[in-house]
């Protein structure tokens, strides 16, 4: 039956039909992310519909961290077009980074989320306490970063430069952040304005510059800008990361701080390393919320299935893929390699240690570990022996 639907699917879209309906794709389950998430719902929509134990399909649309709490809390539905990825058995040339995603319709009368996403605390959207009929879990950790284009000459700013640049703009006084025109930012419903909001002291709605309902947009706006000296921007490190060679992120010196700090251990890193050990100041853990019933069992196993799978729970039946790869091929930093922790959005650092640690899992997939290696019959002189590397604990 799956392989009659995919036959139909492409038949469909060869054909350059109206977009097929939603709920005749495999198993779908229906999410409201973040822009930020893009990256992340390509690279595991694949992985997920080519996941012979149990095939899903991420049938998604992206909006603001607060709209899509809303969404979940007071179940709003999804209405219209949403998107989803190819399995290889529909499109073996599909790729993540490169590929746009293709489009369904929504089911008739719309489709309440079955889970939605928040790339900021969620006390930061709304002081309401969650429903009972929505489970919350943290999930990785995403950095927010400030970004120049790549003719500028900038390489830094400090939470004093940036109060001033995006509390009062042109009146800041900031060479060369001084154009207005050539600021932009997104606006107050989005992760990335509330946690830079919350990190430079500067209230979601009286930032000064371009706001821009999208990150493309802020993206096209860098990459396009007549004024490169003038022009900053605000962006997701999950979208930033991906464009290196047209914006140049910015290290950014945190209130209290003695020095500025990417948030990789070097301008063209992607460890993250100094996100990891709190050098760097500016991200959220990814909050991921799905529907439970009176008694707190999910309403949709697989839905729960998805978020345990991106917050790094063991589930079953195991998948045939590693979703670490998924989320830190993307710039996230998974909970289990984070070394740092905070209570609310923009908040002091404490501490922090994992139940089970994968720093060195992590750094192998970024940077290349150093880690001792081990196996089956090479145990480890100290720590636990986990996918092969001897982690801390």
């Amino acid at each position: 039956m799956r392989r009659l639907v995919s036959i139909m699917l492409l038949l469909a879209l060869a054909r350059g039909a109206d977009a097929a309906p939603c709920d005749q794709l495999p198993n779908p389950i229906y999410l409201q992310v973040g822009d930020t998430q893009l990256n992340l719902m390509k690279r595991l929509g694949r992985a997920l519909r080519n996941n012979a134990p149990k095939p899903v399909t991420l049938v998604f649309v992206t909006s603001g961290s607060c709209t899509n709490i809303q969404a979940i809390y007071t179940r709003v539905p999804i209405t219209g077009n949403m998107q989803y990825v190819p399995a290889t058995t529909e499109d073996a040339n599909w790729n993540p980074a490169t590929s746009a995603t293709l489009t369904c319709t929504a089911p008739g009368g719309g489709v309440v989320p079955d889970i939605a996403n928040s790339a900021v605390l969620n006390s930061q959207c709304t002081t309401e306490t969650p429903p009972a009929t929505v489970h919350l879990q943290h999930g990785p950790v995403q950095a927010y970063v400030m970004g120049v284009p790549i003719a500028s000459s900038q390489i830094a700013i400090t939470y004093e430069e940036a109060y001033f640049v995006f509390g009062f703009g042109a009146g800041g006084m900031v060479t060369p952040w001084i154009d207005e025109a050539q600021m932009f930012i997104r606006t107050v419903t989005k992760s990335t304005l509330l946690a830079w909001g919350a990190n430079i002291s500067v209230p979601a709605d009286k930032w000064k510059g371009m706001r821009f309902d999208g990150s493309p947009a802020v993206v096209s706006a860098l990459q396009t800008s007549v004024a490169p000296e003038k022009a900053i921007g605000i962006l997701g490190v999950e979208v930033a990361d991906a464009l290196r060679s047209s914006i140049r992120i910015l290290a950014f010196r945190a209130k209290g701080q003695n020095a500025a700090y990417f948030p990789d251990s070097t301008a063209s890193g992607r460890d993250k390393k100094n996100v990891r050990d709190g050098h760097y100041t500016v991200w959220s853990p990814t909050v991921w919320m799905d529907t439970v019933d009176g008694g707190g069992a999910p309403v949709k196993p697989d839905a729960r299935y998805v978020v345990d799978l991106i917050v790094g729970k063991t589930v079953t039946p195991t998948p045939n893929f590693q979703p670490l790869d998924s989320i830190s091929a993307v710039g996230l930093v998974p909970d289990c390699a984070m070394g740092v922790t905070r209570s609310f959005e923009g908040g002091p650092l404490s501490i922090y240690k994992p139940a089970q640690s994968c720093v060195c899992k992590y750094e192998s997939l970024v940077v290349g570990s150093t880690c001792t290696t081990c196996s089956a019959t090479e145990t480890c002189a100290s720590g636990t022996c986990r996918d092969g590397f001897c982690e801390v604990q």
